[in-house]
C-alpha cells in the first residue's frame, strides 16, 4: 500500500479515536442535548417516555462504537480487507447473485429500502411510544387502528406477491422437479403469511365488527378471535418476541457466513438475503422493547413484504437457464 495512503490512515483513524475519547467523557450532556432536541421538535407533548430515552443512550453508544471500530480500521489499515468481507457479506457483484434475477441492483434496492423502513419504525417508536402501550392498551386508539390497517395490507400483498410468483416459475427456464419444489415453497409460505394475516386482523372480527364468543370472549386477553392472544401478552413480549427475535438473527447470521450454501440457486432464491442484514438486526434490538410489541411486528411485516418481493422479482426476470436442474 502507498505510504501517503497509510499515513493518511493513520491519521484519519487518530482523529476518529480522539472524537470517540471526546464523545465518552460527554456522553451524558449529549443525551441529555438528544433527548431535549426530541421533546422540543419531535414531541407533540414535549416529552418522551423512559424507554426513548434508553433508545437514545443506545443509538449514542451504538455511534461511538462504530467511530472507535471505523478508527481501528483506519490505524492498522484494514480497510481494504474490511471491504472485500463487507462485499462478500452482502454478496456485492457475486455472479451467482447477480444471475438468479437480471435486475442487476435489486438486493441494494431491498437492503436500503428495508434499512429506511426499519429506522423510521424506530423514529416513531422514540416519538411517538408503541401503539399499545406498556398496559397493552392503545396509546391512541386512531392511530393504533391505521397502523394496523397499514400493516394488515402489506402483509396481503406479501401474499399477492407469492401466489403471483406461482405463475412465473416457468417451463423453459426450470426443470419439472425444480418447478414443483418451487411452487410447493410459494403455497406452503403463503399459507403461512395468510394464518398471520387472519390472526392480525382476528379472522376478520375487525373489519365486520362482530362481537367474540365463548372460550374467545372469556379466555382471549384482547377478547377477539384470533389464537395469539390467548397468550399472555407479558409472556408474548417478554419471552416469544425476544427468543425469536434474537434466535433468527443468530441463524441467519451465521449462515450468512458460510459461503458454500450460495452456490445454490434454489437457497440463493428462497433463503433471507443478506441484504436484509439492518433489518434484521433492527427486528432483534426491537424485540426486547416496546410495551405491547407492534413496533417488532411492523419490522416482521416489512420484512415478509420485502422477502416475498424479491423473489417475485427474480422469478419475474430470471436470468440463469435451469431447464437441467
Amino acid at each position: 500500500m502507498d505510504k501517503n495512503i497509510v499515513k493518511s490512515n493513520i491519521i484519519s483513524g487518530t482523529v476518529g479515536l480522539i472524537i470517540s475519547v471526546f464523545l465518552i467523557f460527554h456522553f451524558t450532556d449529549i443525551v441529555s442535548f438528544l433527548t431535549n432536541i426530541a421533546e422540543e421538535y419531535f414531541s407533540q407533548d414535549k416529552h418522551i417516555g423512559q424507554r426513548s430515552i434508553i433508545f437514545i443512550n443506545i443509538i449514542t453508544i451504538s455511534s461511538i462504537l462504530f467511530i472507535i471500530t471505523l478508527s481501528y480500521f483506519f490505524i492498522f489499515n484494514l480497510t481494504k480487507k474490511v471491504s472485500k468481507f463487507i462485499s462478500a457479506f452482502f454478496q456485492i457483484n457475486n455472479p451467482l447473485t447477480t444471475n438468479i434475477c437480471n435486475k442487476r441492483y435489486l438486493d441494494l434496492y431491498i437492503m436500503v429500502i428495508g434499512t429506511l423502513l426499519g429506522a423510521f419504525q424506530i423514529y416513531y417508536l422514540i416519538i411517538f411510544g408503541e401503539p399499545m402501550g406498556e398496559s397493552f392498551i392503545p396509546t391512541s386508539p386512531a392511530n393504533e387502528g391505521i397502523m394496523e390497517k397499514v400493516f394488515a395490507l402489506l402483509l396481503l400483498f406479501s401474499i399477492i406477491f407469492l401466489l403471483s410468483s406461482v405463475t412465473r416459475v416457468k417451463r423453459e427456464i426450470y426443470s419439472a422437479k425444480m418447478r414443483r419444489k418451487i411452487i410447493f415453497l410459494l403455497i406452503v409460505f403463503s399459507g403461512m403469511i395468510i394464518l398471520i394475516l387472519g390472526e392480525e386482523i382476528s379472522w376478520g372480527q375487525r373489519i365486520s365488527g362482530l362481537d367474540s364468543f365463548g372460550i374467545f370472549n372469556e379466555y382471549n386477553y384482547q377478547n377477539e378471535t384470533n389464537i395469539h392472544n390467548f397468550l399472555s401478552p407479558n409472556t408474548l413480549v417478554g419471552y416469544i418476541y425476544p427468543i425469536v427475535g434474537l434466535g433468527s438473527f443468530i441463524v441467519l447470521f451465521l449462515i450468512w457466513l458460510i459461503p458454500k450454501k450460495r452456490n445454490s440457486y434454489f437457497f440463493n432464491l428462497f433463503f433471507p438475503h443478506p441484504s436484509l442484514f439492518f433489518l434484521v438486526l433492527m427486528m432483534m434490538v426491537l424485540s426486547f422493547f416496546g410495551g405491547g410489541g407492534e413496533t417488532y411486528e411492523q419490522l416482521f411485516t416489512i420484512f415478509v413484504l420485502l422477502y416475498s418481493f424479491r423473489i417475485f422479482m427474480c422469478l419475474s426476470f430470471p436470468k440463469t437457464d435451469l431447464s437441467n436442474h
